[in-house]
């Protein structure tokens, strides 16, 4: 018989294991900055100070982190649950009652600092004056326990302002701090937090005096980090850049592409904006530093294709490129390298580590990529059309001038120099390659085909050997019997043919290394040749390649210098 007597459950929830598996969401160390930076906006502050130390505590050095913000302040209970607990978020809060400004909304960005020996906070607002420490958060975390923090109300310890609060986190990361420089964090700081904002771009400004201050293991002094993302200065004038840097134009080309206030036309509640800086290669290296050296590699240094294209963005602080939503951009596949971009839109659903975009409705981040798609279409046709690929063709036939130009005058000066021979009212000059000495071979050949015993047929280096021959004969070609005629300017001893159907070999002039009895070993080890020298019935010098074992086709040559001076009187001087 049925009982119809009901009980409540009470789901329970695992908050040791919840909170580790929250920590350990945040992948990348230097996301501490990122949520301390987001927390110090979203609490009003003007200024943070952020300083990476070394001290010594109990025997041990220990990597400490401090954080100073000029904000309201925490009271009892926000300390209490929001800093210390889990999914409490007062900003989210603060959001439900109209202030659509705010970056927080989970209420996980300071579980990051639990990752430490200990958690030391001094607040001031409002309410009053508290203390809280936590030490061993993570050991405690690690062996499925909850941290224990402790709370106290103190004096006043802020004398130069009327609220604020001081976070000292002790053996963060587990002392790893490699990464804790000051060019690499300020590069993340100005990429990846809210201080690198895109917001300025949109006419947004009422952070736009926000300020960062930041001292890194390297650094001896606080630097001055003002708030906003640094985009170069357009110089998109084909024409002035082409006129005052001629090859280097392209490089040095900026063209910004403002899109503000865009609305998603299925989703007409949804809008976005978008900002694409279309950058040379020069440009961004002027602006930013980071960027690797072609020849070598620093630490924390990148390459452009590493961090360059598009990103996606919310609250305007980039979380993740996405590059592959753009096809049939540009050129070729480097195309995207020269984009600096950044897509903003609110109605992004994030991950618990503000990582990835994933919990956004799927229609709405397919319609978000056709319409980033169509949008790089027109841009694409900018550019193609009185953009950067139009200067790119320009530099390319201005290129192409010169270095014909170039290679005109180099020639002539070459061809006044060169040794020559006058014969029968025409000028040969001596050749100085392998095609040369085809051509000069060629003009003989036309004149005196009566001195050569082959007919050249079909001459091609673009694979195996240069020229294929016949014997002389006054048969059909179809009926003829063909052999190779390799073509060497000076014949060596490393012969990088095989000797197989190989009849003559060609050459202006011998190696001063080869003489006779000189080996030459073809592309097969076991095939090696001889240099021989014989004469004919003149006492002039024939040569030629044997093998000492019997078989295999004897290969004569023709070296050309001095045939011409036998045969023709032809001297080159």
């Amino acid at each position: 018989m049925a009982n119809n007597n009901w009980t409540d459950i009470k789901p329970e929830v695992n908050g040791s294991a919840e909170f580790f598996e929250i920590v350990n969401d945040f992948g990348d160390p230097m996301e501490l900055v990122r949520e301390a930076i987001s927390n110090a906006v979203d609490w009003k502050a003007s200024h943070i100070k952020v300083s990476f130390n070394v001290e010594n505590i109990n025997g041990s050095k220990r990597l400490v982190v401090c954080l100073s913000d000029d904000g309201v302040g925490m009271t009892n209970q926000v300390l209490s649950t929001a800093f210390w607990g889990l999914g409490h978020s007062e900003s989210r809060k603060l959001k439900a009652n109209g202030d659509g400004d705010l970056i927080g909304e989970k209420g996980h960005g300071t579980k990051i600092y639990l990752r430490s020996e200990e958690v030391q906070v001094r607040t001031k607002s409002e309410e009053g004056c508290f203390e809280s420490v936590c030490p061993e958060p993570f050991k405690a975390l690690s062996n499925e326990e909850l941290h224990k923090p402790q709370l106290r109300e103190i004096d006043n310890f802020i004398d130069d302002r009327s609220t604020g609060t001081e976070i000292r986190i002790i053996g963060y990361n587990d002392n790893e701090r490699s990464a804790f420089i000051q060019d690499i964090v300020r590069d993340y700081i100005k990429w990846f937090t809210k201080v690198g904002s895109i917001e300025h771009v949109f006419g947004i400004e009422h952070n736009k005096d926000f300020k960062i201050y930041l001292k890194c293991l390297d650094a001896d002094e606080f630097e001055e980090i003002s708030f906003g993302h640094t985009f170069p200065e357009e110089n998109s004038s084909i024409d002035s850049l082409f006129e005052e840097l001629e090859f280097d134009a392209a490089d040095h080309y900026v063209k910004r592409f403002i899109y503000a206030n865009e609305r998603l036309k299925n989703h007409p509640e949804v809008t976005f904006d978008l900002v694409v800086s279309v950058e040379g290669d020069q440009a961004k290296r002027k602006y930013n530093p980071m960027i690797q050296e072609r020849s070598r590699k620093e630490t924390g240094r990148y390459k452009v294709s590493d961090r360059y294209g598009i990103w996606i963005c919310k609250d305007h602080i980039p979380i993740t490129r996405v590059n592959e939503w753009i096809s049939g951009f540009g050129t070729g596949s480097n195309s995207m390298t020269m984009i600096h971009g950044f897509l903003n839109c609110q109605d992004l659903k994030l991950t618990a580590n503000r990582g990835a975009i994933s919990n956004t409705d799927s229609q709405i981040q397919n319609e978000l990529k056709e319409r980033v798609q169509e949008i790089f279409d027109d841009i694409d046709t900018y550019l193609h059309e009185k953009g950067i690929y139009t200067l790119r063709s320009w530099q390319k036939e201005h290129k192409t001038i010169k270095q014909e130009n170039a290679e005109y005058k180099r020639r002539i000066t070459s061809i006044k120099k060169r040794n020559a021979c006058e014969y029968k009212g025409r000028v040969f000059l001596e050749p100085q390659n392998e095609a040369e000495v085809f051509g000069l071979f060629m003009s003989i050949y036309t004149l005196y085909p009566e001195k050569f015993l082959f007919e050249p047929l079909d001459y091609n280096t673009s694979r195996g050997i240069d020229l294929i021959a016949r014997n002389k004969t006054d048969n059909k070609i179809s009926e003829s019997e063909f052999w190779y005629v390799e073509l060497k300017f000076i014949l060596k001893k490393d012969f990088n043919h095989a000797f197989k159907h190989l009849r003559w070999i060609l050459c202006w002039d011998f190696d001063k290394n080869l003489s006779e009895a000189s080996e030459l070993i073809g592309v097969e080890e076991s095939d090696i040749r001889y240099l021989k020298t014989e004469k004919d019935e003149n006492n002039n010098p024939i040569y030629f390649l044997d093998k000492r074992a019997r078989g295999g086709n004897r290969v004569e040559i023709i070296k050309l210098k001095e045939f011409l001076r036998i045969e023709l009187g032809m001297e080159f001087k």
